[in-house]
This record gives structure tokens, sequence and C-alpha cells, in this order.
């Protein structure tokens, strides 16, 4: 995280970081909580969740219809 600006008012702070897809690679604004961890973006809790679904589905199968 560079360029890190605490906003104590909101409960929140703005700063840089690397984004990087694929072949691109650029300088993106992110929030980070009270704390400095930076919230994932949505593309990230998309990742997360496909993990967490193929984890699932590795340990215990197919989900069920109904």
């Amino acid at each position: 995280m560079t360029g890190f600006s605490a906003l104590p008012e909101i409960g929140l702070g703005i700063g840089r970081g690397q984004y990087v897809s694929g072949n691109i690679q650029r300088q993106v604004l992110y929030w980070y909580d009270q704390q400095g961890k930076r919230y994932q973006t949505p593309e990230e809790q998309l990742e997360l969740a496909q993990k967490k679904l193929e984890r699932y589905r590795q340990q215990f199968g197919e989900l069920p219809e109904d």
C-alpha cells in the first residue's frame, strides 16, 4: 500500500496499490478499513467464492438441487 490516507470521520482509508489482470498492471485506488486492511474488489470476492465452492465440491461432491 502506498499513498495511504486515513479518513477517520467515516472509518475508512484510501490508498494506492498495484492491480494485475493477465498482462495488465496498473496503479489503482483501494478502500481500507480502520485497521489498514484492504477491502477486496468484487473480482477478488468472486474468485475467493469460486475457490471455496471448488474445495466444497472436492470434499462433499456437487451441491444438492433443492
